[in-house]
């Protein structure tokens, strides 16, 4: 009774504003990284934002049991526009010297977050690349906001670890179904990418997801233990 009314009393108090601003960041990493595609073994490809990615859920996980539903929804939809305007920050930055000489600084900006260019007459505006842009933005949102409902949910009526594990698989799952379709849509359309190689990145994904998710089950089991021990030593 005093522990929940403990956890209660820090919900009411404390803000996840560095949890907050460690996803925004995590999901701006995640933007480049997602450029590319790796094949650890044969006929498996994952992105590379899946070595980091997976991190907001357990970020999720953790702002979720102690913070609450409603600070773990702010933190995501916060995140998620620090990230847009993140991106647009880079793209206005840009524009006044890339017409001219451009510059180091410039050029590493235009390979990470604004990789094409639209022409305006004389002005030239980088911009990222949508599929990658919009794949991060829309399945990051949907998927973690999935993740608190359902946790938030299920948690008074289970344990806590099953609560996470189910809402993590759920959740991650869908994030795929939602990230894989618009990353890989234009190639589909314009022939780029086939049917066929889709597919298989696709199931790569959900394999590399299962794992990703029994990870972060473990650490975030690891946490949780070592949070209550250093709790129980204060009291």
């Amino acid at each position: 009774m005093e522990e929940n009314l403990g956890v209660l009393r820090e919900k009411s108090v404390k803000r996840p504003v560095f949890l907050t601003g460690l996803l925004a960041v995590i999901l701006i990493i995640v933007y480049p990284l997602s450029l590319k595609t790796y094949e650890p073994a044969p006929n498996i490809f994952i992105m590379g934002g899946i070595i980091v990615y997976p991190i907001t859920f357990l970020i999720t996980s953790y702002i979720s049991k102690y913070y609450g539903f409603k600070e773990s929804r702010k933190s995501i939809f916060i995140a998620c526009g620090l990230y847009l305007a993140f991106i647009i920050l880079m793209m206005i930055s840009i524009i006044p010297t890339s017409n001219n000489a451009t510059s180091g600084y410039n050029m590493v900006l235009q390979y990470l977050f604004t990789n094409n260019v639209y022409n305006i007459g004389d002005t030239r505006i980088f911009y990222p690349t949508l599929g990658q842009y919009f794949s991060v933005v829309i399945s990051f949102l949907v998927s973690h906001l999935l993740y608190a409902a359902i946790y938030n949910a299920i948690n008074k009526f289970t344990v806590d670890y099953l609560a996470v594990g189910l809402s993590l698989f759920i959740a991650y799952i869908i994030d795929r179904l939602i990230y894989m379709p618009i990353l890989y849509a234009e190639g589909l359309i314009n022939g780029s990418n086939t049917f066929d190689y889709f597919i298989k990145c696709l199931t790569s994904e959900f394999i590399a997801a299962i794992l990703c998710s029994l990870i972060i089950i473990v650490v975030y089991v690891i946490i949780t233990s070592i949070r209550k021990k250093v709790k129980k030593k204060m009291i």
